[in-house]
């Protein structure tokens, strides 16, 4: 009888741990806590140390600054495979999640396969009733000196705005979904703007 319980209880420690639900980048909303999806030892090991400096030298992101970042890619067993990799921003002193980009290099050189993924992105977000009727909807082409156009969506919103981009490099193609809270999207335009 002894082997039997141990049986079954090893079996559902099995099954447990067989059905973890992975992260899926539409379910992490802007403003959540970054505890409601993930524990500890996964902020820890998703956690970016961000190099990258502003044009007046100031590196922006860090456990003493007032924002810090994770990074999940394709290969982390936690993510559910949207994306080749997508990035959480939040607020150290709150934990509250102020911003999400996923990325994806797409396989394809076809644009139309891109606008379609936007396409169906968007509807997602409506469908989860993020994007409402109360964001006001822009679609722009903008080319960058480089070559590379961004064929943009973006919804604009009282407090947060969405985009969805297609950036078309004349040997690849990279589609971008970002959400930003606006309070944060101007801190970090102000920062990268400072002279």
């Amino acid at each position: 009888m002894k082997k039997l319980s141990l049986y079954i209880f090893l079996v559902l420690i099995w099954c447990n741990v067989g059905v973890a639900e992975k992260i899926n980048f539409f379910d992490i909303k802007i403003g959540d806590k970054l505890s409601k999806h993930f524990n500890s030892q996964q902020i820890f090991k998703y956690y970016l140390i961000d190099t990258d400096k502003t044009p007046s030298g100031e590196v922006l992101y860090g456990k003493n600054k007032k924002y810090s970042l994770l990074q999940l890619n394709k290969e982390d067993e936690i993510f559910k495979k949207d994306y080749q990799f997508f990035q959480i921003f939040y607020e150290n002193g709150t934990d509250k999640i102020v911003a999400i980009a996923g990325v994806d290099l797409m396989s394809v050189k076809d644009k139309d396969l891109c606008f379609e993924r936007r396409k169906i992105d968007v509807a997602k977000y409506i469908k989860k009733n993020r994007i409402t009727s109360l964001f006001s909807k822009h679609q722009e082409k903008h080319t960058f000196p480089d070559g590379m156009i961004d064929d943009y969506v973006q919804f604009i919103g009282k407090e947060k705005f969405f985009s969805f981009s297609c950036y078309l490099y004349p040997s690849k193609i990279e589609y971008r979904v970002e959400a930003y809270e606006n309070n944060y999207n101007e801190w970090v335009f102000t920062k990268w703007n400072e002279e």
